[in-house]
């Protein structure tokens, strides 16, 4: 620091959890040592940097800025109020006396706006700190840019920040990266360190840097890993992009002949097609080239008044289907059932019921002989309802990961002597992204990627999105940019990069038929340009920070 010469990093909206196995934690690391790389003047941390308020990440993220060799500041965010025990763990440096900071003749203030307001207290602070303080220039962080705040509280922050000179308001949330003049000061918000959320390009930190009085300038340093995205787990060197087709499965087979696509899943609602037909369009796409063939199954429910398994017949009759087209996998959802209804819990361990057992032993008699044939046995996840409380007994049966994950060693275990089987999960990451409300947080996707692992043999990949109808999330929309507005793909690369996942099968799902394409034509060229990415910054695509929407805060 020289004279009016100051520089600090912003960092904001890491959303951790308490895997220490997830992007995100990379990423903090990472952004800990870039900032005592860069020795700014300090390190500004603007609110969200755990994803469900839990004690364990605000200790795992205290203990990184522990490391940190400038001074620290900190604001909380909206995340940090969701389960209330990260407050305790952050209180000292949350504390209103930490907030603010004089360095030379710079104020730098960080406002507490983790409600969406700015609460009376946080007023009659802000006006104390300034006439407690005799710095010429004025500095302000927050979480909420204006423009997420309430109506009343924007309007008053806007006056007082104009009243009292101040020159720049930093701010998060929204996970885009915008700057703008507002009256007499410049408001710049980030997107933040989620590898999962970051909009438009890679999360990164910013420096900020200042050689005048009145004039910032700011500098994006993206965290950008190495990436190897090739060779895939998959046989013949074959690239790992393909589709999931509802329908007509020989249509499908058709349309996929002209794309050179080589994973194709098909989806029949019923039989009512010529497997002759398809049998030949098969046949032609592997004249083609290798072929990576999965059939997605129709659904098995419990019926509770019968207290049996129902779609078994079905399904069974698409298993034939399926075997005789020579599929490598058979993609099956859980049981739709409840999780009250499939588990028990008592004194914190969970029971199987006996629907849960019926569920199993109807896997093990329909799956079985596909099985022993080396056919995967890929169990996909599902989703909640919106709105749906974590810990409902009504909420879908194995939506929780924990839950998941037993069910599919359940049914792996019920394989055990059959020694070619191999049954896993196919993993729905817009599912995982959409999954009633709390349980998005509970469970961010990098959670899902650190702990299934090797043990994905596929996946269903959408993007997630308002449904412009209902105005409510929803699934299988376009995936138009790899840094997307409710799932950003820098997490899941840097997972499939570094071995974390499986380099299984990228079955795109999008219903529509256009958006299909072009989502698949994105990843196509991914791909195909493996070669030439060394790190996360080559990948291709990456957007300049003119993001003038805002995102998803949650």
């Amino acid at each position: 620091m020289t004279g009016s010469a100051y520089r600090f990093v912003l960092l904001a909206d890491l959303h951790l959890s308490d895997n220490p196995d997830t992007a995100a934690h990379q990423a903090l690391q990472w952004a800990v040592d870039r900032v005592n790389m860069e020795r700014p003047d300090f390190l500004a941390v603007a609110g969200d940097v755990t994803t469900f308020s839990t004690a364990v990440s605000a200790t795992r993220c205290l203990d990184a800025l522990d490391r940190v060799e400038v001074p620290v500041l900190f604001t909380p965010g909206n995340a940090e109020r969701r389960g209330g025990h990260a407050m305790s763990v952050f209180e000292n440096l949350a504390s209103p006396d930490r907030r603010a900071a004089v360095f030379g003749d710079l104020l730098v203030l960080l406002p507490d706006t983790s409600t969406g307001t700015v609460p009376g207290r946080e007023r009659s602070w802000l006006n104390r700190s300034l006439r407690s303080n005799r710095a010429q220039r004025r500095l302000v962080i927050t979480h909420y840019p204006l423009d997420r705040m309430d109506e009343e509280a924007s309007a008053w922050l806007t006056r007082w920040l104009c009243e009292s000179g101040v020159e720049l308001l930093v701010a998060g949330h929204s996970h885009i990266h915008r700057t703008r003049r507002e009256n007499s000061f410049v408001e710049t918000v980030v997107r933040g360190l989620d590898p999962d959320k970051a909009i438009g390009d890679l999360p990164g930190i910013s420096l900020f840097a200042s050689e005048k009085t009145g004039v910032w300038t700011e500098t994006f340093i993206p965290w950008s890993p190495a990436m190897r995205l090739l060779p895939a787990d998959l046989p013949n060197g074959m690239l790992p992009v393909g589709w999931s087709i509802q329908g007509d499965p020989v249509m499908a087979a058709r349309e996929t002949l002209g794309t050179g696509l080589p994973c194709l899943e098909i989806r029949p609602a019923d039989l009512d097609f010529s497997q002759r037909a398809l049998s030949g369009a098969l046949r032609e796409l592997r004249v083609r080239g290798p072929l990576y063939l999965s059939y997605h199954l129709p659904d098995m429910r419990w019926n509770s008044g019968s207290g049996r398994v129902e779609g078994m017949d079905s399904v069974r009759e698409h298993v034939d289907c399926a075997l005789a087209a020579g599929a490598d996998s058979l993609t099956v959802h859980v049981p739709r059932a409840s999780a009250g209804a499939m588990e028990l819990v008592r004194e914190d361990r969970t029971e199987p019921t006996g629907c849960f057992l019926e569920f199993v032993a109807a896997y093990a008699e329909l799956f079985g002989e596909a099985a022993g044939a080396g056919v995967g046995i890929a169990i996909e996840n599902i989703h909640n309802p919106a709105d749906t409380p974590a810990d409902s007994p009504e909420r879908e049966f194995a939506t929780r990961i924990d839950e998941y994950l037993r069910w599919i060693d359940a049914v792996a275990a019920d394989m055990r002597d059959i020694p070619e089987a191999r049954v896993g999960a196919l993993l729905d990451v817009g599912h995982a992204r959409n999954n009633g409300g709390d349980l998005d947080n509970l469970q961010p996707l990098g959670d899902w990627y650190a702990r299934l692992g090797r043990r994905i043999l596929g996946y269903h990949i959408h993007q997630v999105d308002t449904d412009p109808v209902s105005g409510v999330l929803s699934n299988h929309h376009e995936i138009t940019e790899l840094f997307g507005s409710r799932i950003s793909f820098a997490g899941f690369l840097w997972s499939w990069s570094t071995h974390q996942i499986t380099r299984g099968p990228l079955f795109v799902e999008v219903r529509d038929a256009g958006g299909r394409e072009k989502t698949v034509r994105r990843f196509q060229r991914l791909f195909e340009n493996a070669h030439r990415i060394r790190d996360a910054e080559d990948l291709p695509a990456r957007m300049a920070c003119t993001d003038t929407g805002a995102g998803d805060d949650r």
